[in-house]
């Protein structure tokens, strides 16, 4: 088998599995009925509507291990006009208590609310995750279903559609490129190395979305293979930017209405620009993030070397320490 091969078959393994997929739209289609029931009844406030929203949304989840979890993240808009503003702060609240109306069996533990969301959790079965974010429906935005998620710590723009189309688009213009990458699937590459680092340098998903589009962006898109579009990520993070100066888009916003941030990392969420995604970072996870992705380049191209010489199973078993032996073990179970 080639290390092309490889790599397809690779990039398939680690996407969750058709049955997964539809025992996760089961729940999830569940929940989204009883919610839009449960809170039109009550009528303390307005449910506009439920979006898909995060990784299974994107195309870029990852199948359930050790490393990843598996997660569902819903938006669910209210309506804001018309009600006070320190109601809608207990939207929260209130979205939690919903949640535990139609799951009454489960746990306190299992229904959380937590900063943005609240967390449901499901410990048998595929062990779905589902995260519930308030969020309240703003049509004067200049967003498509642009709204606010109530926080502790303040109201944060977002748009469910807006994050789903910054992947989206980029895998749309991917596919126009001949080869067989695809931008979501180079994200799900990007997440499951970026899963194996260190528990306190691990990033975030939506970080791992905008960096995989700033380093192709930096080349002018994906190239026609798996190993040098992965190699250029890691390139990217750790010898053309160094994660030394914000990275901003240009989809939603103008990057001159960015605040310049102290934070040691800044990579601007696509649709608020004060909305640092890196913003727990400090220079020393940066420094050491990016002396990971140097590891992870240098080994890339150690394996690039060993399968121009015709040494497959060898540049395999380099592959595996970017990656995991799951390179080598999903990839066989898949042939």
């Amino acid at each position: 088998m080639t290390i092309r091969q490889r790599f397809d078959s690779f990039t398939k393994a680690i996407r969750p599995d058709d049955d997964t997929i539809s025992e996760a739209r089961r729940q999830v289609e569940y929940l989204e009925n009883n919610l839009h029931d449960l809170i039109n009844d009550d009528e303390t406030f307005a449910l506009v509507k439920i979006l898909r929203a995060g990784s299974n949304a994107k195309h870029t989840s990852l199948i359930r291990t050790s490393d990843n979890a598996w997660d569902v993240d819903l938006g669910a808009y209210f309506e804001g006009e018309e009600v006070a503003e320190d109601e809608l702060d207990e939207l929260l609240s209130f979205l939690e208590a919903q949640i535990r109306q139609i799951y009454p069996q489960k746990d306190a533990d299992d229904i959380r609310a937590e900063r943005s969301a609240v967390r449901l959790v499901f410990r048998t079965g595929i062990q779905l995750n589902i995260d519930v974010a308030p969020i309240i429906y703003d049509d004067a935005l200049d967003v498509e279903n642009g709204g606010w998620i109530p926080r502790q710590d303040g109201w944060r723009l977002t748009s469910v559609t807006a994050h789903n189309q910054f992947v989206s688009s980029r895998s749309a213009d991917s596919a126009t490129v001949s080869g067989p990458v695809k931008f979501n699937k180079l994200v799900r590459l990007v997440k499951w190395w970026n899963n194996r680092l260190a528990d306190d340098l691990k990033m975030p998903s939506i970080f791992c979305d905008h960096i995989t589009a700033a380093a192709i962006e930096s080349i002018g898109g994906v190239t026609d293979q798996w190993q040098t579009s992965i190699r250029e990520v890691f390139r990217f993070i750790a010898q053309t930017h160094r994660l030394t100066s914000p990275i901003v888009f240009d989809d939603y916003y103008d990057p001159k209405d960015v605040v310049p941030s102290t934070d040691a990392v800044v990579v601007m969420d696509v649709v608020n620009p004060e909305n640092n995604v890196a913003a727990a970072m400090s220079y020393a996870d940066r420094d050491a993030y990016v002396t990971a992705a140097q590891a992870a380049y240098d080994t890339a191209s150690y394996a690039r070397s060993l399968e121009i010489d015709d040494e497959i199973e060898e540049a395999v078993d380099i592959w595996c320490e970017v990656f995991g032996d799951a390179f080598r073990e999903l990839t066989e179970e898949t042939t």
